[in-house]
C-alpha cells in the first residue's frame, strides 16, 4: 500500500489566520522544547522532555514513516502543539489521530479550533471516511473535547501505562485508582478508543453553523 502521493497535506490552509499548520520538521521540535511541563502527574509522559539535539532528532524519527503525517501547529506565530495522523490506511481511508499541546496554551479553547479545521480538511479534501483515537479513560479533559468534536466511545481495553514506576499515594492516581489494573509488576491501564466517521462530522458542525 502506498501512502504517499495520495495524501496531500502541503495544501492546508487554516481558516483563522493567527494559526498556522505545517508538516512536522526538525525547527519545529527545536521550539517544542520550550515548552512547559504539565502538573498533572498521570499525563507526564506526553511532556515533550527532550533537550539535547541527539534526543529532539530521535524523537523527530519517530515521527516519520509512510503511515504516519505528523505538523507543527503555530498560533501568533508560536509553535503551541503539534498533530499527527498514523496508521494510515488508504484502502479504508481511515487513521488514528493525537494531538499534544503546550500546557500554556490548554484549556483555551486552541484544541478545539484546531481539530475542527483539521478534521475538516481530512474529511473533505482527503476524503477519509473514518478517524479514531485512544485516550486513558481517567483522561477527562480530553474526553470532553473529543466528545464536542463528535467523536463516540467505541471500545474499551486495557494496557501498559506508560509510567510504570508510578507513585501511588499521589493524589492524582488515589482519585483514578479504578481506572488502573496491577498485573503482577506490570501496570495496566484502562483506555478508550473513540471514532468520528465523515457523516457524522459533517451532520454535527452543519447543525452548529
Amino acid at each position: 500500500m502506498n501512502t504517499q502521493g495520495s495524501l496531500t497535506f502541503q495544501r492546508m490552509r487554516m481558516n483563522n489566520n493567527k494559526y498556522r499548520i505545517k508538516p512536522l520538521e526538525l525547527e519545529d521540535a527545536y521550539k517544542f522544547s520550550g515548552w512547559e511541563r504539565g502538573n498533572y502527574y498521570l499525563l507526564n509522559d506526553y511532556d515533550f522532555i527532550y533537550e539535547e539535539d541527539w534526543e529532539i532528532k530521535e524523537w523527530l524519527k519517530t515521527k516519520k514513516g509512510i503511515f504516519k503525517r505528523y505538523f507543527a501547529i503555530y498560533y501568533e506565530d508560536k509553535a503551541i502543539a503539534y498533530i499527527g495522523l498514523k496508521e494510515i490506511n488508504i484502502l479504508t481511508k481511515s487513521a488514528e489521530l493525537s494531538i499534544v499541546m503546550d500546557v500554556r496554551y490548554q484549556n483555551q479553547g486552541h484544541g478545539y479550533k484546531i481539530l475542527v479545521e483539521f478534521l475538516n480538511f481530512v474529511f473533505t479534501e482527503l476524503k477519509f471516511k473514518r478517524i479514531w483515537l485512544d485516550v486513558n479513560a481517567f483522561n477527562e479533559r480530553a474526553i470532553h473535547l473529543y466528545k464536542k468534536l463528535g467523536f463516540t466511545k467505541k471500545a474499551y481495553y486495557l494496557d501498559a501505562f506508560n509510567i510504570q514506576d508510578i507513585d501511588k499515594t499521589r493524589e492524582e492516581y488515589i482519585e483514578n485508582e479504578e481506572e488502573f489494573i496491577q498485573n503482577g509488576r506490570e501496570l495496566l491501564s484502562y483506555v478508550y478508543t473513540y471514532e468520528i466517521k465523515r457523516g457524522e462530522f459533517f451532520e454535527l458542525h452543519a447543525r452548529e453553523n
